[in-house]
């Protein structure tokens, strides 16, 4: 049995309210509303006890049904699934001021929490299949209208053909991050992802035996394999090596790769948006990437006890592209570096940022995340670190030079 004091609670609630308040009026807000939590009634109409309740049966009709369609219905995963949504319920009843106690570990208690964010459609994280949102893959919750928004979505299926997972060959993992076209043959990921396949001390060669490629597809249940190319050459990245823990956003985790081969005809590559409203807070954005599974060992990210519940869980579905909704949240770390709070985890490093209203431009490049206070996320500016030089040695010395070069299109935002 666990005891809460009254910081304690605060601490939990401030952790998760952002999220959970997270609503427009008027969609996917027909549970919450009939429990007496309207759109127009704040946040603490949609903390009420009622309302969370109701969030958390969503969570808990969406989980058993996916495990039933997806999953094969396996014991365990219903199982583990039925123990997370206890924990998780205990927690909202915390927030909800119902209770000051409960049976299961306050850590035990944030990754319940998690697993409801996750899946009650405050932060989806949808499956990706044949270039296409599988709508009914998570909860929309808030989001329904970026599912049935048809410009929106044409924009968006465009860029999915151009977001690929870098494979490697490697001892620790199967596949380094995200990477996406910046064009025809390059890609974009970051610069931790680059240094487990390159040789930095021998001048940023391919490490032999690695053999790295990009692949866009590996959709569950859809296309294993779509336009495979070797990732054959580095151009350019940040000129400082990235720790293997924690962030350091002074550093520049950014690399760009040459690729063998041809792109697909139908394979856009991205443009890089232009104006500082693309990273203002409370920008929705979305991103697209891999999520990779998460480990004791596990070297694409910080592991936590939510990440144990959420693998336990999805085990299955890590390492298949999904793309997740979220806002740009109040950041400290200044003008290059855009914070958000969309569902994330390690193999989502390199995955690409974009403005829900700026469509089909890039904000930003992902880099990392940390559980602890709220869930936050940072990503660079892409724009704003367009000027920064990078590691010498290699073809080109800035982003800018190589836009120029390579007829990387740079586009601002207002002139959509």
């Amino acid at each position: 049995m666990a005891r809460y004091d009254q910081d304690a609670v605060e601490r939990l609630r401030s952790t998760f309210a952002r999220r959970l308040v997270k609503a427009r009026p008027g969609v996917g807000l027909e549970s919450m509303e009939s429990a007496g939590a309207s759109a127009e009634g704040g946040g603490d109409a949609v903390l009420s006890p009622e309302a969370l309740l109701a969030r958390w049966e969503v969570s808990r009709d969406f989980l058993r049904e996916f495990i039933a369609r997806e999953l094969g219905d396996d014991a365990k995963l219903v199982e583990r699934a039925e123990r997370a949504l206890r924990n998780g319920r205990e927690g909202l009843e915390l927030i909800g001021g119902k209770t000051s106690t409960t049976t299961a570990s306050p850590r035990q208690v944030a990754a319940g929490l998690e697993v409801v964010v996750r899946t009650d459609g405050s932060r989806p994280a949808f499956i990706i299949r044949d270039d296409d949102i599988v709508k009914d893959s998570s909860p929309s919750g808030s989001w329904t209208d970026l599912l049935t928004d048809v410009t929106r979505l044409s924009d968006i299926r465009k860029v999915l053909g151009s977001v690929g997972r870098i494979d490697m060959v490697h001892p620790g993992a199967p596949f380094a991050g995200t990477g996406w076209l910046i064009g025809k043959d390059l890609l974009v990921t970051n610069r931790h992802v680059a240094q487990l396949f390159v040789d930095f001390e021998s001048g940023g060669a391919i490490m032999p035996g690695r053999e790295p490629h990009v692949d866009f597809g590996h959709e569950l249940n859809g296309a294993k394999s779509r336009n495979r190319r070797p990732i054959i050459e580095l151009v350019f990245c940040g000129a400082t090596p990235i720790p293997n823990t924690g962030l350091n956003h002074t550093l520049l985790d950014l690399a760009v790769f040459r690729l063998g081969g041809s792109a697909a005809a139908e394979q856009m590559p991205l443009k890089v948006g232009l104006g500082e409203q693309l990273a203002n807070p409370q920008t929705e954005i979305i991103i697209i990437g891999y999520p990779a599974k998460p480990g004791s060992d596990d070297i694409l990210g910080t592991v936590t006890e939510t990440d144990r519940v959420l693998k336990l869980l999805f085990n299955k579905l890590w390492g298949y592209k999904r793309l997740a909704p979220g806002e740009v949240m109040n950041s400290s770390e200044g003008i290059r570096t855009v914070s958000h709070d969309a569902s994330t985890l390690g193999g989502n490093s390199g995955s690409v940022v974009m403005g829900i209203d700026t469509l089909p431009l890039v904000t930003g490049l992902h880099y990392g995340g940390f559980w602890g206070g709220e869930r936050a996320n940072w990503g660079h500016v892409v724009e704003n670190v367009l000027t920064e030089k990078g590691l010498g040695g290699l073809q080109y010395e800035t982003l800018h030079e190589l836009s120029k070069a390579e007829g990387v299109e740079l586009v601002a935002a207002e002139d959509l």
